[in-house]
Order: structure tokens, then sequence, then C-alpha cells
């Protein structure tokens, strides 16, 4: 792997952990009706941070089953209580930087339908995180 390739997974991962404090920090800060708000095309602030859960959660299992010779069964989150949400993205966001730790970016892993590197897994992890924090 080039240094630059290196520098660059670093980042992304760097980046992924610092989004997942920023999200967590906004969300604590918010009433139950400011998480209840509407943010399109979201039902509500809760539900968009629901959604970022659910694609880390995903990203995470798809990366610790990668050396599996099938896809894994997806599974699926709980839907939690609004003020547990920032909880739950806090607990899967922190599974999958644990799950990319050990791996490359070019390592493939399992995601739904396929597999794909792990390089363009957690890069659409971080992105569908990076627009939750805008949102909030």
């Amino acid at each position: 792997m080039p240094s630059d390739a290196g520098a660059g997974w670093a980042d992304l991962r760097a980046g992924l952990e610092a989004d997942l404090r920023r999200v967590g920090d906004r969300m604590s800060g918010l009433s139950a009706a400011q998480l209840a708000a509407p943010v399109p095309p979201y039902g509500s602030r809760a539900d968009a941070a629901r959604r970022a859960a659910g694609v880390l959660s995903v990203a995470a299992q798809g990366v610790e089953a990668r050396a599996g010779e099938r896809e894994p069964a997806w599974r699926p989150l709980p839907v939690l209580a609004d003020f547990a949400v920032a909880d739950q993205v806090a607990v899967v966001g922190h599974d999958l930087a644990q799950a990319v730790s050990d791996v490359d970016p070019g390592t493939v892993v399992w995601a739904p339908g396929g597999r794909r590197s792990a390089l363009e897994v957690l890069t659409d992890a971080a992105e569908v995180l990076a627009a939750t924090r805008r949102l909030l």
C-alpha cells in the first residue's frame, strides 16, 4: 500500500471517530422536542441518527464477517427511544472503528449485496455519519 493511501486511511478513520464524538455531543444537548423535530428527508433528528447507527452497524458486521464464505445475515438494530439513539450511534460507531483497526483499506469485506473494499465501506459509513452531523 502506498504511504499516501495509508495516510488517507488513517485520516478517514480519525474523521469517523471525530464525527462520532461530535454527533454524540450534539445529540446529548438536544431536548426531546429538538430530537423529535423533522429534518428532511427524515421524520426527525433521532430518525436520522437511527439510520446512521444502522449503516455503522452493517459496516462493522461486514468487516467482522470478512472471512466468511457467505454474506452474513444482517442484524437489524432495535429501535430505541430518542434519548438513547446517541448512545446507540456511539456503540456501533465504536464497533466499526474497532473492526477496521486491524484491516487495510483494500481488504475485501462484506456489504449488503456482495463484497467491497474496506475503504469503500468505511467511506460510505463516514459520509452518512457526516450528513447526520450536519442535520443536528
